[in-house]
């Protein structure tokens, strides 16, 4: 059989206020193509459909719109992540289960939904197996999915043990039941099934892409590789967005998120996995280049370098819509640079940081006896920014102030202050 492993989309996730509503859509179509391309059996989607909890109407249709898709070309199969909202997904899960489309959002046991059995046709049925065109036997395939969406540390070690044991103690123990979790549902695993498990955690040894929420990529959440057996064909995961194999005793593979969803990311190819599996039989793994999407990337340089830059293959459009850029740009620091920036290089540019050749002066606490004109001028000088319009609108509004003070002030008398 042939399956497509995807996981990760965070539709609905912005940069820095923009939307990417339409790479999502394009990484999407070109996801659904090679499905159709290979042919594949089956599809995997392996958490983190969504940016957050409460996805817009927007980013539904996006996701739905591409399951249904999926659907029609193979079963498509898919667990929740750490950010999705596994209620929100279990409420529509029904409705999607009539597309061929099965969502488990928490763990269940083994005969509560937990392990799904299908058999796949050689053709890319994906249905109870048949016959083909001509009346011969179509070749069949059983398959036996083990799934395990994310698992919180309060879902897993209980309020007591957080509050009384150490926190290496809580480290351990949530790796010592997510390993029984994973016992549990692989254990009716057989010789002649491809069996596969679906995953989204943080497996020890996986590298992060950047972009990821760092709270569940402490060691709390750490899954041990030997939770993983060798009677698994393939373990599908989901959770890191950087491409890559984890070394264990089966096939352990992260294909990473679609799209480059953050800076940290900006060097990372992305892909989909092809994986190719008989029962008993290695899989073999082919990863397919994704090339939808706005690349990201990080250029430095004073206003001069990065004027230089403008027409290269650095900051144009390259197909896919020009990239996103993060600019560190060393001058010094003015009112009105960044509008400079953009105004350089497009719309495009969505972060710019002041980069100084050295450290900046700690502020100076000695205030006696200095104006406050005198003080705000060492402020700007620790800092490095030149230029004497804030001097001259920090003088002007200091004037203000005091002028408004004097206005505010009671009339007084040659004595005590008159009584109103």
């Amino acid at each position: 059989m042939k399956f497509l492993h995807t996981s990760d989309w965070h539709v609905g996730k912005a940069i820095r206020g923009h939307s990417r509503a339409d790479e999502h859509r394009a990484v999407l179509d070109e996801i659904i193509g090679i499905a159709q391309t290979e042919a594949v059996d089956l599809v995997i989607v392996a958490g983190d459909l969504f940016e957050t909890t409460s996805p817009t109407p927007e980013a539904e249709a996006i996701v739905y719109d591409a399951f249904l898709r999926l659907a029609k070309i193979a079963p498509v199969v898919a667990i929740s992540g750490n950010h999705d909202n596994p209620r929100r997904l279990s409420a529509i899960a029904p409705l999607l289960e009539l597309g061929r489309v099965t969502m488990v959002t928490e763990p269940k046991a083994p005969n509560d939904g937990g392990v799904l059995d299908l058999v796949v046709g050689s053709a890319g049925q994906g249905d109870r197996g048949g016959s083909d065109e001509d009346g011969g036997a179509t070749t069949v395939t059983k398959v036996r999915i083990a799934l395990l969406p994310f698992v919180s540390q309060r879902s897993i070690v209980r309020a007591d043990d957080l509050m009384s044991d150490a926190a290496f103690q809580n480290v351990q123990l949530y790796a010592d039941r997510m390993h029984r979790v994973v016992g549990a549902l692989s254990a009716s695993f057989s010789a002649d099934a491809v069996n596969l498990i679906v995953a989204h955690a943080f497996v020890q040894g996986g590298a992060t892409g950047g972009g990821e929420r760092a709270a569940h990529l402490a060691d709390e959440y750490s899954v041990p590789t030997t939770a993983f057996p060798s009677t698994a064909s393939y373990v599908a995961l989901g959770h890191l967005h950087r491409p890559q194999v984890v070394r264990g005793a089966t096939a352990i593979h992260y294909c990473g998120s679609p799209l480059q969803l953050d800076f940290g990311e900006e060097a990372q190819t992305k892909q989909v996995n092809i994986v190719d599996v008989s029962p008993g039989l290695p899989a073999k793994v082919t990863a397919v280049p994704l090339r939808a999407g706005r690349s990201l990337r990080t250029i430095v340089g004073t206003l001069s370098e990065l004027a230089d830059l403008v027409g290269t293959s650095l900051v144009s459009d390259t197909g896919q819509g020009p990239p996103w850029l993060r600019v560190r740009v060393r001058e010094a620091t003015r009112p009105g640079l960044a509008d400079e920036v953009r105004e350089l290089l497009g719309p495009g540019v969505v972060d710019v940081v002041v980069e100084h050749d050295g450290p900046i002066a700690s502020p100076r606490v000695r205030r006696d006896g200095r104006s406050p004109q005198q003080l705000f001028a060492e402020f700007l000088s620790d800092r490095a920014i030149e230029d004497p319009r804030l001097q001259a609108g920090f003088s002007q509004l200091l004037e203000d102030v005091s002028l408004n003070d004097q206005i505010g002030q009671p009339e007084r008398t040659s004595g005590p202050v008159a009584k109103q």
